[in-house]
């Protein structure tokens, strides 16, 4: 978000996960912070954010919580029939 204006989302069809790294060294939290913002403000779509903590740009180091937090989301939007 520091990089794209990501207008590309807006509107955005879907609800989805957005995942980054609290010491991530390419995007500062306050252009995640502004991306949140500006999509939070969609009608009838959902964006979770979640924050790994000490993880980096490519969450070296982080793969599990990475891995956990996209397994949660995954098995929280699943409806078993």
């Amino acid at each position: 978000p520091n990089v794209y204006d990501f207008t590309f989302l807006a509107p955005c069809p879907i609800s989805g996960l957005v995942i980054y790294g609290k010491n991530d060294e390419l995007v500062q939290v306050d252009s995640i912070l502004n991306l949140k913002k500006r999509l939070s403000m969609q009608k009838n779509i959902n964006v979770k954010f979640d924050s790994i903590p000490n993880a980096n740009h490519f969450y070296k180091g982080k793969e599990k919580e990475l891995a956990n937090s996209i397994d949660a989301y995954i098995k929280d939007k699943i409806t078993i029939v």
